[in-house]
């Protein structure tokens, strides 16, 4: 016969609605208890006792003032925490004045800290964007000489009407657009508008057999101070005037056509010439450009002068602080372990009147 076993009491088990019950302490226990508290002397030893003195210092108005907790340049407390630590167990201070001049020398150690970071910074704020800042720049001037030139070649770079431009020689004139021509073919984005522009005369040249007025002139302007005789050529590709009443003889008008023929492939040869050049240039120019980058990212290893010299300032400022506090406290143990300390010496570098 087998005996048969109770089911539990799910009732009485544990649970959020039933939480268990905590045994009743005993008055005994409560008196143990507060005997054991009073017989409790805190840290014994050299190393706890400097851990638990340390406890009270990296909670003090210089330490929650110096560090940054919170926002963009937030810091690492526990490393400030670290240091302090360290700076404790070296000076092993006593008393509050010691507390206090340590707690200085670590202020001072990590505001010098912060001092590499902005210098850090101020050097990756022109090199980081560098690249950038250098494209768009040199894509700005650019652009500017080239709608000089364009401006030049429809005669509105000088205005005669103005007293001030009629001053200026056509020495100095062809001077300005020889700068813009130079300027123009010595950026990558020039010498594509270049090549686009020769490209252009090319494909009238072959379908026309001749260069229309407007890019002729534009292909002289962009070339006349560069390669003369280049933009003379494209300028005899112009459309020929139109002649008197009478129509020449078939002989005639097959020796014209050949001469056209003939002056048509000398100018589609020597444009062609011109395009190789180009892309020619266009291969200097992005070497010329790169060494130019990176020669100028070289110069940016330093933070500029403004920067520097306040960066400067405010470290030798803090250089003053943390060596006037080390002697401070140097001076200070010396003297509670009793030794004769002559006073500091001040020396006044003023000039007297």
């Amino acid at each position: 016969m087998s005996l048969e076993e109770p089911s539990p009491d799910f009732s009485t088990q544990p649970s959020p609605a039933n939480p268990p019950r905590k045994r009743p302490v005993s008055e005994r226990r409560i008196q143990a208890n507060r005997k054991n508290a009073l017989r409790s002397t805190g840290p014994r030893t050299a190393r706890g006792k400097r851990t638990v003195a340390c406890n009270a210092i990296k909670h003090g108005l210089l330490a929650r003032e110096v560090v940054i907790t919170a926002g963009e340049g937030e810091e690492n407390l526990k490393e400030f925490h670290t240091l302090l630590e360290g700076l404790w167990n070296y000076y092993e201070p006593v008393g509050v004045v010691e507390e206090a001049l340590v707690q200085t020398i670590a202020n001072c150690w990590w505001r010098k800290a912060r001092v590499i970071r902005a210098e850090n910074g101020e050097i990756r704020k022109r090199l980081d964007t560098h690249r950038e800042d250098r494209a768009f720049g040199n894509s700005d001037r650019c652009n500017f000489d080239l709608v000089s030139l364009q401006t030049f070649g429809i005669g509105r770079l000088f205005n005669n009407a103005n007293q001030a431009d009629q001053q200026v020689s056509s020495k100095s004139r062809s001077l300005a657009l020889q700068e813009i021509q130079s300027t123009v073919r010595g950026h990558p984005s020039g010498l594509a508008y270049l090549a686009a522009l020769l490209m252009m005369a090319k494909s009238e040249m072959t379908s026309e057999g001749h260069i229309a007025e407007t890019v002729a002139r534009e292909v002289f302007d962009a070339f006349c101070l560069w390669d003369y005789l280049f933009a003379l050529t494209v300028m005899s590709a112009r459309p020929p005037a139109e002649k008197g009443k009478g129509s020449p003889s078939e002989e005639v008008e097959k020796v014209v056509d050949k001469q056209a023929d003939r002056r048509g492939a000398a100018v589609i040869e020597f444009i062609d010439k011109q395009l190789k050049r180009i892309r020619l240039l266009e291969k200097l120019a992005e070497k010329r450009e790169e060494l130019t980058r990176d020669a100028e990212a070289r110069s940016f290893s330093l933070p500029p002068a403004d920067a520097t010299d306040k960066l400067l300032r405010y470290e030798a400022h803090l250089d003053r602080q943390l060596y006037r506090a080390m002697d401070e406290l140097e001076r200070v143990q010396r003297r509670r372990r009793g030794e004769k300390v002559p006073p500091p010496l001040n020396i006044n570098l003023s000039r007297r009147n």
